[in-house]
Parts: C-alpha cells; structure tokens; sequence
C-alpha cells in the first residue's frame, strides 16, 4: 500500500502466455490447471492461497484490458512483466510483482471495470472513490483515492489528492493495509457499501482522508441502440 501519484506496476501468470484460463484442480485457486504446473513461478503460485488470489485478479484485469482497445500493447506489457517474474525465487517476491501490474491495471479506466466502483463524500470538500476487485477465495484488490478541495476552490489550486492501493486478505474478518505507520482497515458492510478505516500516522496532504463509507455507484448507461 503506498499513498502518492505514482502506483505499482505488476503482471500475472499465465494470462499473459495463454488465451484461456482454466479451472483449478487443487486447494489454492488460480487462473490456471495447477495440475500441470511445471515452472517454479506456477508452483509457488500453486502453492500459495494468496498468490492465487492474485493470479485469478491479475487474469480478470488482464483480460478487461484486452478488450479496452489496446490489445497489442497490453499483451507486450504483459509478456515483459511475465519474464521479469519467473526471475522471482520466493512467495515474497512474486507477490510484489503482482501487486505491481495488478495496483497499475486496476487504475487505468478500461480495466477498472473489472471491478465494483464505490464512492464516498464527506462533510469537508473531501470525498474519496474505491475500486474493488473481489473478493476472489477470501482475497481482493483495492484501488483507493481520495480529494480535498479547500476554501479556495478549484480555480484557485486548492486541490489536494492521494492515492493508494493493496491486496486484502479477507479469510478472517476485515482486512487490514499498513504502511509507514498508515493503517487501514477494510470492512464489505453489504453488497453496497464497504467501510474503510484509517488509523496512524498517514500524512495525507492537504484535508485528504481515506476514512468513510463507500457507497456503491451504478453502472454507467448502456449506448442507446440507434434503429436504421
């Protein structure tokens, strides 16, 4: 989880080599036939619950973005994040390669719609959006932001934003996101709304908060059909 303008940048598995994911066949979920993993980066994934989880997220991501219109750079993209992650020798380091491509999918707009849009207003000039993706298995990935507009207002530059990510476990109750001292909780109150909590040392800018009830938005409108 990390709170500023730039996000990770990770990738998964095998979307990236294989047109179709197919169904798992041992205790951890993946988008691939654990059976037949041979590689030591689909062993570890297989081995692993959290992994995957985030290989199935990673492939839902992945395949949001292939249809977005950018089909030969996502699949470049992919393909280089896949040969950067076999180098990967530990749990520890293949989780942060997805969490990379995963936190990077999840903020592009097309990609995003692989996931449940919620939005939050507070009583301040600060309001915040969360895109969920999940919950996958007991795990899932968020995308986080939130702005405040100050007295001055827009025309003036009194804008401030922040921006986080992270993948949470869910597998015993609400799901907490730590870094530099920032702690955040995450709580799916219902199918509509999730609570975030946010305790610490965060040292948002400006009046920024990521604490609030997030209310589920609508879907966007479907094109009208034109009749000929």
């Amino acid at each position: 989880m990390r709170a500023v303008d730039g996000f990770a940048c990770t990738a998964a598995l095998v979307s990236a080599v294989v047109a179709c994911s197919v169904s798992l066949k041992s205790a951890n979920a993946a988008s691939f036939n654990c059976a037949r993993a041979t590689s030591e980066m689909e062993r570890l994934v297989c081995g692993n619950a959290a992994l995957g989880g985030r290989d199935e997220i990673l492939a839902r991501l992945y395949a949001a973005a292939l249809n977005g219109g950018r089909r030969g750079s996502v699949e470049a993209e992919q393909r280089t994040w896949f040969r950067a992650a076999q180098a990967c020798c530990s749990v520890a380091c293949l989780a942060g390669a997805y969490d990379r491509r995963i936190a990077k999918l999840q903020r592009s707009q097309g990609e995003a719609a692989a996931g449940t849009d919620f939005f939050g207003e507070g009583t301040e000039g600060n309001h915040g959006t969360l895109n969920v993706v999940g919950p996958i298995h007991g795990f899932a990935s968020v995308s986080l932001s939130s702005t405040y507009v100050g007295a001055g207002g827009i025309e003036a530059g009194d804008v401030y934003a922040a921006a986080t990510d992270a993948f949470l476990d869910f597998r015993s109750g609400p799901a907490v996101a730590t870094e530099n001292g920032c702690r955040l909780t995450f709580r799916p109150l219902d199918a509509d709304r999730w609570e975030v909590g946010q305790t610490g040392g965060c040292d948002l800018p400006g009046g920024t908060i990521y604490a609030g009830i997030y209310h589920r938005l609508p879907p966007p409108p479907k094109p009208a059909v034109q009749s000929r």
